[in-house]
C-alpha cells in the first residue's frame, strides 16, 4: 500500500485547484476522479463533486433553492461566517428550542434533538465540511486507502485529549466503532456493514479492514454513530451514555435538568487552538413556539430554533435580530402505517399524495419559504432523481385512485402530530381540509413530545407527520432508513418492496458513480410507484438570534456548530 505523505493544507489546496478546473472545464471528469481518489477523497464524495461542480455547474449553496440568507432590520447582510480576529472570548449563549434531549448515546439515538447537540461534544475521524458536500479531517489528520479500497489507515492527531484530560488513542477509536457496529438495536449498524477487523498499529494509527467494497465508508466515519468515546469512561457501563457524555469536542457536558435545560461548557482540553470562544451554551426547553419567541424578544434568550413561519417577516424587520436561513436537507412527510387497512392499499396512498396541494402548504404553513418534493430524498443531494415528476396536485386523479381502492367512499384516519408546534398544527388543519375532498375524514391528535416519539418507534399510529435531515453526504443513510425493513421498518411504514430492498443493499457496494446513480434513481422510482409516505415539502433551517451573536452556524447536516460562535461583550 502506497502511503500518501500530504498535509491537510496541501490536500485542501490541491482539491480546490481540481474543483476550479472541473468548473472551468480545463480538467476532464476522468482525470478529476483519478486525482481526487489519489488524495483520499471517497468515491461517494467524488460523485457528489462531479455532480455539483461539472463545467458550468454551481456550488451546492448557489444551486440550492434556499441558500444561506441573513436578514437584519429588513436588510440582507453578509454570510454569517465572520472574521474571528476580533472575537470576544467568554460568555454564555442562551439558546431555546422546543424539545429536550432524551438519549445522548451516539450509537443508540435516532433523534435530532440529541444529535444536533452532542455533535458539539463528540468528534469523529472525519467531519462533514460546512458546505455539506465534502469531508474534512476530524480526529484523523490524514488517511490512506488501499488500491482495492478494502483497507483504510487513519493517522490520528497528536495530543488530543478527552474533556477529562485523558489522552485519546487508537484504542478509543477501535472501542467506539466496534460498539457502533455491534449495537444490538441495529438501527444504524447498516452504516458499518462492510467493516471487518479493526487493528490498532500504535496509539496514533488505526487500520480498518473492509470485507467488501463500500462506497459510503468515509461518509460513515463522519456520521454521529461513529463518534469517538472514551473507552475508560464508558466500557462496562455503556448504559450511562444515555445521559452522560465524554468526548474530545469543543464542549463538554454541564448540568442537565430534564425538561428545563442542558448546559454545554467549554472543553479546556479541546485540540483546535483558541476554540471555542464561548464559556457555555445553555440549551433551554420551551415547547410552545410563541413562548419561545417572546423569550427572545424579551432578551431572556439569545437565539431560538423552530420559529413560527408566520412570524418570520416581522422578525426579519426587527433591527435587533438576525434571521438566518441555512441550506438544509430537511424534508417533511406523512408516515402511513401499512399494517392497517386501508393504508395497505397503494391506491389509497397515491390518492393522498395527489390530493395534497404542496404549494398551498408551502404558502400557508411556511409562508412561501420552502419547495415541493418530487422524491423522498432532499432536492439536489447526491443521487437525487431529478427526472421524477413527484405527485403533482391533481384532485381528479386522486379521486380516480380512491375509486379504484378498497374504500371508494372514503374512510376516517387518525393523524398524530407534535403538540405545541404552530407549524405542525397548521399543517394538520390544512391537510384535514384538503383530504376531505376525497372522502378522508382526518381526526387530529396532538401529542406530547415523549409520547409522540414512543408512538412513532412502536409503529402505534395510523398517520403521523415526521421529518428527516441527512447526517452524511452519502444517500445510503436515508435510503436504508426509508427502504430497509430491518433498519427502522422503512420509516416505520412497514413498506416492503423487494427490488428496492435489493438495490439498497447492493448500492453501497457499487464503486462506479454512474452505475450507483442508476440504482438510487430506480429506488426513488419504486418508492413513488408504491407511495409508502406522503411527500409534503422541503424547507431551510431557520434560526433567529440577537445581533450580538456571531458565527452561529448550522450546516446542511443540521447540527448546531458553536465552535466559533462568539458574543459581543
Amino acid at each position: 500500500m502506497e502511503e500518501k505523505r500530504i498535509s491537510p493544507r496541501q490536500r485542501h489546496e490541491e482539491l480546490d485547484s481540481l474543483l476550479t478546473g472541473l468548473v472551468e472545464g480545463t480538467i476532464s471528469r476522468r482525470s478529476f476522479t483519478n486525482r481526487a481518489l489519489a488524495l483520499g477523497v471517497s468515491t461517494a464524495a467524488v460523485a457528489t463533486m462531479l455532480r455539483t461542480y461539472s463545467a458550468g455547474a454551481k456550488s451546492f449553496q448557489e444551486a440550492s433553492e434556499n441558500p444561506i440568507t441573513v436578514t437584519v432590520g429588513g436588510t440582507p447582510i453578509a454570510n454569517p461566517m465572520e472574521d474571528t480576529s476580533e472575537a470576544v472570548p467568554g460568555g454564555r449563549l442562551r439558546f431555546a428550542r422546543s424539545e429536550d434531549a432524551d438519549n445522548l448515546d451516539p450509537v443508540t439515538t435516532t433523534l435530532n434533538v440529541n444529535i444536533w447537540v452532542f455533535m458539539n461534544v463528540y468528534d469523529q475521524l472525519l467531519r462533514v465540511a460546512p458546505n455539506g458536500i465534502e469531508l474534512e479531517p476530524g480526529l484523523a489528520e490524514r488517511w490512506e486507502i488501499s488500491e482495492d479500497e478494502l483497507t483504510y489507515t487513519f493517522h490520528l492527531r497528536e495530543e488530543v485529549q478527552f474533556s477529562d484530560g485523558t489522552p485519546m488513542t487508537a484504542n478509543d477509536v477501535k472501542y467506539s466503532i466496534e460498539r457502533a457496529k455491534n449495537d444490538p438495536s441495529g438501527t444504524w449498524t447498516f452504516t458499518l456493514t462492510a467493516l471487518g477487523e479493526i487493528v490498532v498499529e500504535d496509539d496514533a494509527t488505526v487500520v480498518l479492514h473492509l470485507n467488501k467494497p463500500w462506497a459510503p465508508f468515509l461518509s460513515s466515519m463522519a456520521m454521529f454513530n461513529s463518534s469517538v468515546i472514551s473507552e475508560s469512561f464508558a466500557a462496562g457501563q455503556e448504559e450511562h451514555l444515555v445521559e452522560e457524555m465524554m468526548g474530545t469536542g469543543p464542549f463538554q457536558q454541564g448540568e442537565w435538568v430534564r425538561g428545563e435545560y442542558l448546559s454545554l461548557v467549554r472543553n479546556e482540553n479541546y485540540w483546535q487552538e483558541n476554540l471555542p470562544f464561548l464559556d457555555e451554551v445553555r440549551i433551554s426547553v420551551v415547547p410552545d413556539d410563541n413562548n419561545r419567541l417572546l423569550q427572545l424578544l424579551g432578551g431572556e434568550v439569545d437565539a431560538i430554533y423552530n420559529v413560527p413561519p408566520s412570524q418570520i417577516p416581522d422578525l426579519k424587520a426587527n433591527p435587533d435580530l438576525k434571521v438566518v436561513e441555512f441550506p438544509s436537507t430537511y424534508t417533511r412527510y406523512v408516515t402511513l402505517n401499512h399494517s392497517l387497512e386501508p393504508l395497505d392499499d397503494p391506491n389509497v396512498r397515491l390518492a393522498l399524495n395527489h390530493a395534497t396541494d404542496k404549494q398551498a402548504l408551502i404558502d400557508i404553513v411556511l409562508f412561501g419559504s420552502g419547495s415541493e418534493p418530487t422524491s423522498f430524498m432532499p432536492r439536489g443531494a447526491l443521487y437525487w432523481n431529478d427526472e421524477l415528476p413527484g405527485f403533482p396536485y391533481d384532485l381528479d386523479r386522486a379521486k380516480e385512485y380512491m375509486a379504484q381502492s378498497k374504500v371508494p367512499d372514503g374512510f376516517q384516519l387518525d393523524f398524530t402530530f407534535m403538540a405545541g408546534s404552530a407549524e405542525e398544527e397548521q399543517l394538520a388543519t390544512v391537510l384535514k381540509d384538503m383530504w376531505s375532498q376525497i372522502g378522508v375524514d382526518l381526526q387530529l391528535t396532538p401529542t406530547e413530545q415523549g409520547v409522540f416519539y414512543d408512538t412513532f418507534f412502536a409503529q402505534d399510529f395510523e398517520a403521523l407527520t415526521i421529518y428527516w435531515t441527512n447526517d452524511t453526504i452519502d444517500p445510503d443513510q436515508l435510503v436504508s432508513f426509508a427502504v430497509l425493513p430491518e433498519s427502522s421498518n422503512a420509516f416505520q411504514t412497514g413498506w416492503v418492496n423487494e427490488e428496492a430492498r435489493d438495490l439498497a443493499l447492493v448500492g453501497p457496494q457499487e464503486l462506479d458513480p454512474d452505475e450507483r446513480q442508476k440504482m438510487y434513481f430506480r429506488i426513488q422510482e419504486l418508492f413513488n410507484q408504491d407511495a409508502p409516505m406522503v411527500l409534503l415539502y422541503h424547507k431551510p433551517y431557520v434560526d433567529v438570534m440577537s445581533t450580538s451573536v456571531h458565527n452561529f452556524m448550522q450546516p446542511p447536516t443540521g447540527q448546531w456548530d458553536w465552535r466559533a460562535t462568539w458574543l459581543d461583550s
